[in-house]
């Protein structure tokens, strides 16, 4: 018993810290091997336990023996634990307390930078985990991602209303074993660029003939600061000011679809690292804001620039000063676009064998 617990309290202090977003929900928490439950108990036996659920599921109160709190929500263990100290120590005071949680390994493949294996808390969720992986791809489908379970479960999660409107719960948390999938977004219907203010910048793919106020409903463009009466569509050289209140043209692929925004902002695209809205500041230079915005991705250039000013595509002379609500575009070539989507095909490929793989592996 003395090991047990010598064990379970250097676990506590060699673990890795996990930053949680708030309170644990006791109805929502699950127990699993690893946790660290702290048992006290004030009676004619002082007890201070740090008890650690066992790979079985199991943890051990002393005089009695295992009891078994894996796969159970945080607020049954504690009711089952409360009812077997009554019934061993029957104690005036006694303290049951959810110590450390546990980590565990998650896989991810797909359209992320750094596809694998990654140690994750048991409160930090699906985005966490894309970032470890280096982040999504640019055109990598965050409304149609898959989560496969240890369990057989399949969960299909549409992420963007959390960056789009704060939804936690379309950001789900993750268990030991899971395999995440990020799918690029389809090309059978066409993709496009959409950028704008509170919305998640980059490719989406399209809904069949879709339009542009159908777009804007599935992003939920409509709860953000934009200026509806001015959306910018930028066909090939054509550029096509669109009112969203009276008029609903059907997207292309290819199209870039422009959301702008009636804040003071500049809305950098196109391939930069992080394109979006970002602050005005007069005194900064087209090249400061594709700066801000992380610069070219490797197949951006600064020589192909473009910037659109009240849907009119415009040029810069020497003193020329940015405006607010003007449009950066980082364009490249037509081959290395081509070049890019077979590239991705083929790491799609070889993700579906890496998801069959390790779920073979997982429910063996």
């Amino acid at each position: 018993m003395k090991k047990a617990r010598q064990l379970a309290t250097q676990r506590l202090q060699q673990i890795q810290y996990t930053p949680l977003d708030g309170v644990i929900d006791g109805d929502k928490y699950i127990l699993g091997p690893h946790d660290i439950i702290r048992i006290q108990v004030w009676a004619a036996v002082t007890i201070d336990e740090m008890a650690e659920v066992t790979p079985d599921g199991m943890i051990v109160i002393p005089g009695y023996g295992a009891v078994e709190v894996g796969g159970i929500s945080w607020n049954q263990a504690k009711q089952k634990l409360t009812e077997t100290i009554h019934q061993v120590y029957n104690p005036k005071n006694f303290s049951i307390t959810l110590a450390s949680v546990r980590i565990f390994w998650v896989n991810i493949t797909g359209a992320v930078n750094l596809p694998g294996s990654y140690q994750l808390g048991a409160t930090q969720r699906l985005w966490d985990l894309v970032q470890l992986a280096g982040g999504a791809d640019g055109i990598a489908d965050l409304s149609n991602i898959t989560i496969y379970r240890k369990t057989g479960e399949t969960l299909s999660v549409d992420i963007t209303p959390y960056f789009s409107q704060g939804e936690i719960s379309a950001n789900p948390y993750l268990f030991g074993g899971d395999v995440v999938f990020l799918p690029p977004v389809s090309s059978q219907t066409g993709m496009i660029q959409v950028y704008g203010t509170g919305i998640r910048n980059g490719y989406y793919g399209l809904n069949g003939d879709e339009t542009i106020q159908q777009l804007a409903q599935r992003l939920r463009v409509f709860t953000q600061h934009s200026d509806f009466s001015n959306v910018q569509i930028l066909r090939g050289d054509d550029i096509i000011s669109v009112n969203l209140m009276t008029e609903n043209p059907t997207l292309l692929d290819g199209d870039m679809v422009i959301f702008p925004t009636h804040l003071d902002s500049i809305i950098v695209g196109g391939l930069v690292v992080q394109g979006g809205a970002y602050p005005y500041y007069p005194e900064f230079s087209t090249y400061a804001y594709i700066a801000m915005a992380g610069g070219p991705t490797d197949k951006g250039s600064e020589n192909r620039i473009s910037i659109f000013r009240n849907g009119e595509r415009i040029k810069l002379k020497p003193g020329d000063i940015l405006r607010p609500g003007d449009v950066i575009i980082v364009h490249h070539s037509t081959f290395d676009r081509v070049k890019d989507f077979f590239e991705m095909v083929a790491r799609v490929v070889s993700s579906s064998i890496t998801i069959y793989y390790l779920i073979d592996r997982l429910t063996r």
